[in-house]
């Protein structure tokens, strides 16, 4: 009997390891940058599979790797769990570059995987977290368009616009805000005590400006081209994007 108790446990542990291998699907695709710029020796590539299905939640990590970077284009795979993934739901892969705790390139969009007729391919193009600080922002006016990974379908979007030295202003949708940010290179803090008025916000605008809010709070890093800012966490993970505005 314990021989048979023995072969039970292991068919079933083998089962278990086949059933596991059977679900492990992976993302295959490559990283690159425009700018014409070396890789820095101790650079690495952060690469995730992130469920932003829900607009009024932060998205969601299924899967991140990071790798040694060497040069670009670079190629990148990338195992998640497929009994994670449903119909119906939005998947999208991003990728950031570090060096070190800096942020030095980064996704500023989405690239759609797995559902919705996307497929397990992507080919990220990143781009560079300007360093010029706190004077690449001053006298800009910003509205959001996507918010925790997803775009933002609401009439009435936040609102940022910075001032001089890092003095900021804007609209979470009803109650206005202001304050001053502390803006060194790439990296960016919100205080937590930003000035704020406390009116009523009507649905769905009361959970957009709560998560806006609430992602400012994270905020460590950004990233602009042209007339668009993204702001990242520590992470370097996307929280708010802005077009910018007139």
């Amino acid at each position: 009997m314990p021989r048979i108790g023995s072969a039970v446990i292991a068919v079933a542990a083998m089962s278990v390891a086949l059933s596991s291998a059977a679900v492990a699907g992976t993302i295959e695709g490559t990283a690159t940058y425009r700018e014409r710029i070396a890789v820095p020796p101790d650079a690495t590539l952060y690469v995730q599979l992130q469920d932003v299905s829900r607009s009024d939640a932060p998205s969601v990590t299924l899967a991140a790797k990071r790798y040694a970077l060497t040069s670009v284009p670079a190629q990148f795979d990338l195992s998640y769990d497929e009994a994670l993934i449903q119909d119906g739901m939005r998947y999208v892969v991003r990728g950031s570059v570090f060096q070190g705790e800096k942020l030095l390139f980064t996704t500023d969009t989405a690239y759609p995987v797995l559902t919705d007729g996307s497929g397990n391919t992507a080919d990220l193009v990143l781009v560079q977290a300007k360093p010029q600080g706190v004077a690449v922002l001053e006298n800009t006016n910003w509205t959001a368009t996507g918010l925790n990974g997803a775009r933002l379908e609401t009439e009435k979007r936040p609102t940022l616009s910075f001032a001089q030295g890092g003095a900021f202003s804007g609209s979470g949708g009803c109650n206005r805000f202001s304050g001053r940010a502390e803006i060194s290179g790439s990296r960016i803090e919100f205080p937590d005590n930003m000035a704020a008025t406390l009116m009523a916000c009507p649905p769905p605008l009361d959970e957009v400006e709560r998560q806006f809010f609430k992602a400012l709070q994270g905020v460590t890093t950004y990233a602009q081209k042209g007339d668009t800012l993204v702001l990242l966490d520590s992470a370097g993970q996307p929280v708010v994007q802005f077009a910018r505005t007139q």
